[in-house]
């Protein structure tokens, strides 16, 4: 391997909008019968040293906290301040959805502040099962909702996963200001406009959820924890947010099959008409697009009695980031390599699982756009073997050559849309008669092909043959120029076009004192290729596509000029290699050179921050899942 330091979307069920310590209980609303909210006796409602206590005991709860037009939400410590604020902006967004920092409806927002509608934030749904067990059970029951960090995603789509502060926000917002303000129509009981809509929808009027629902339905849902006004709140959800956009971007549709069939504006348009008529209706003001977490009519300050979980950088502890880490990427996992075998393991690197027996030597690792499989290069077999690419199905543990080329493959990866394989192959194989001396002698070229035409080829239990790919980038090979690095930005471009492929051009391949690197793009019809910067190597693509880091713990903003340095800290060993995490808050990389340790720091741009190395085995280019690991 080259010496770097030398040279399913799990589909989001509504939650419960009650709180199990109040004594007048809300039908609860869920998938998750063990789901639990909890409920903020905050706004000096009860009198007497009782409820002084309540509401001590639920500050030290939640003691983080801002309002959005006088709404309350409130968060643990560990919650990070970035998805405190991104909520916040949601919620903005939905009531003000002009941005001209006025409420759209003023009268429900009057309700919800009345009502002391409250939005909860928790770490996890551990968190928040811990944190609601340890209150009073007399304190007195609000409307809330419950968010959960690790399903609060700062660039929603964009990084394949929806975010679920869509959908808990509008949630809070609908059940306790639409449904009062407005109960003949947004009621979440029998005979509202929106309820007998969701009847036509279901199929029938149905009260409990019945054994299967009649064909033509649309609004399928079958949580039998979920009564009558619960599968109204959910229904408004799924109706507007499609109207909105929100449920249209790619994979969407076969994930929401079983409970929602019409993703788009123009299916709830022509099917769903009632539904559509009354959330289009300009008269109740609700939102015309969908929030983005870009709410530029006014700041949200977040009041707190203890240090900022996401933003003191001094005061976190390794186990504090590496749990802050696993919180908010629940379900995600990190590949890498230890030289031999193939892993993945929690980003806190608990639950260590081996994926596959790579020996003697194996590396190149690359999560495929899914998260079902991950990709790596090893040189299997007899004495002398050329580095061949290999997948491991992550749920199966089916391990699957995929190449016979014999000749070395030095990097691999699987476009975004899942319809292309790159590979780097260098011209010859660095296992035989001391290659791996002097690779000046060789050169390497990047090659490509359609996962439509190599899926059959594996399926009947062949591999891939050079002549069955294309070249993609190639140079005469007395240059010794070495393409390799390869790394698919994970968005496609908005313009329809080909997906976009990052990798590097090195000329006198590891001789350091006259060699250098450069990064470039190009997309996969070959077209628009680009030199990005000079002398950088190893580029990773932020789960956004706006960023990309480097080998050297650079990241250079697409479209601008330059890179800003990561600095981090408190760590005993080169850091090197940095890999963005799916929210954009935290920054994986390598730990040493040799029996390397992989490391998280939060992501930081304007200062030092502080490490923490993962205790794990050797880790050898670790990588974040794109999606959580079902």
């Amino acid at each position: 391997m080259k010496n770097h330091h030398a040279n399913k979307y799990q589909l989001l069920k509504p939650k419960v909008l009650t709180s199990l310590l109040s004594a007048a209980l809300l039908t609860a609303c869920g998938s998750d019968s063990n789901k639990t909210s909890v409920s903020p006796s905050t706004n000096g409602a009860n009198s007497g040293n009782g409820a002084n206590k309540e509401t001590s005991a639920f500050s030290k709860a939640f003691p983080k906290s801002t309002n959005v037009f006088g709404v309350k939400i409130v968060a643990s410590s560990k919650v990070p301040n970035t998805k405190i604020l991104h909520a916040a902006q949601i919620m903005a967004e939905y009531l003000d959805n002009n941005e001209d920092g006025i409420p759209d409806n003023q009268a429900v927002v009057d309700e919800l502040v009345k009502s002391k509608a409250t939005l909860v934030m928790a770490a996890n749904e551990t968190e928040l099962g811990q944190l609601s067990g340890s209150l009073p059970q007399s304190a007195m029951g609000d409307n809330i909702q419950d968010l959960q960090a690790s399903e609060t995603h700062l660039n929603g789509a964009a990084s394949g996963e929806f975010d679920g502060s869509l959908e808990e926000v509008l949630h809070l917002i609908t059940h306790v200001g639409f449904s009062k303000v407005y109960p003949s129509v947004f009621g979440e009981s029998s005979g509202s406009a929106l309820a007998d809509a969701m009847d036509i929808a279901r199929g029938g009027k149905f009260t409990k959820v019945p054994e299967s629902y009649p064909d033509g339905a649309w609004y399928t849902y079958n949580d039998k924890t979920c009564n009558y006004d619960c599968m109204v709140t959910e229904y408004t959800y799924w109706a507007l947010t499609s109207i909105l956009g929100g449920q249209a971007f790619e994979g969407r549709k076969e994930d929401i099959q079983e409970e929602w069939k019409l993703n788009t504006k123009e299916l709830v348009r022509t099917t769903d008409t009632a539904a559509y008529k009354i959330l289009t209706d300009a008269q109740y003001a609700l939102p015309s697009k969908l929030p983005d977490g870009d709410y530029t009519a006014k700041d949200f300050k977040i009041t707190s009695n203890v240090k900022d979980s996401g933003g003191d950088n001094n005061a976190q502890t390794p186990a504090t980031i590496l749990s802050d880490a696993n919180s908010a990427h629940a379900g995600h996992k990190i590949a890498f390599g230890d030289l031999q075998n193939i892993y993945m393991m929690n980003p806190d690197g608990s639950n260590r699982e081996l994926l596959a027996d790579g020996s003697p030597i194996s590396g190149y690792v690359a999560w495929g756009p899914t998260a079902q499989y991950v990709y790596f290069a090893s040189a299997k077999g007899s004495t002398g073997s050329a580095w061949e690419a290999f997948r491991v199905n992550v749920r199966t543990k089916k391990l699957t050559k995929l190449t016979n080329f014999g000749k070395d493959v030095r990097s691999l990866g699987v476009s975004p849309d899942g319809q292309y394989l790159a590979l780097s192959i260098m011209s010859g194989n660095s296992n035989i008669n001391g290659n791996n001396n002097n690779l000046t002698q060789f050169h390497t070229d990047l090659y490509i092909i359609e996962m439509s035409t190599a899926e059959p080829i594996w399926s009947s239990g062949k591999q891939l043959k050079l002549e069955d790919l294309r070249k993609l980038v190639s140079s005469p090979a007395a240059e010794k120029f070495w393409y390799e690095e390869l790394n698919w930005n994970p968005q496609m471009p908005n313009d329809g076009g080909d997906p976009v492929l990052a990798y590097t051009k090195t000329w006198r391949y590891d001789e350091d004192d006259v060699s250098y690197t450069h990064a470039y793009t190009i997309r996969a019809d070959g077209s628009e290729q680009k030199l990005v910067l000079e002398n950088q190597d190893m580029p990773i693509w932020s789960f956004d596509g706006k960023m990309m880091c480097f080998l050297r713990m650079a990241c250079h903003t697409i479209g601008e000029k330059g890179t800003t340095q990561l600095n981090v800290s408190g760590i005993d060993g080169e850091v090197s290699g940095g890999t963005l995490s799916p929210d954009g808050n935290f920054i994986l990389f390598e730990v040493g050179d040799e029996n390397r340790k992989a490391g998280i720091a939060r992501f930081n741009t304007k200062q030092a921050t502080p490490g923490a190395v993962i205790q794990s085995t050797n880790a050898y280019e670790p990588r974040w899942s794109p999606k959580p690991v079902m």
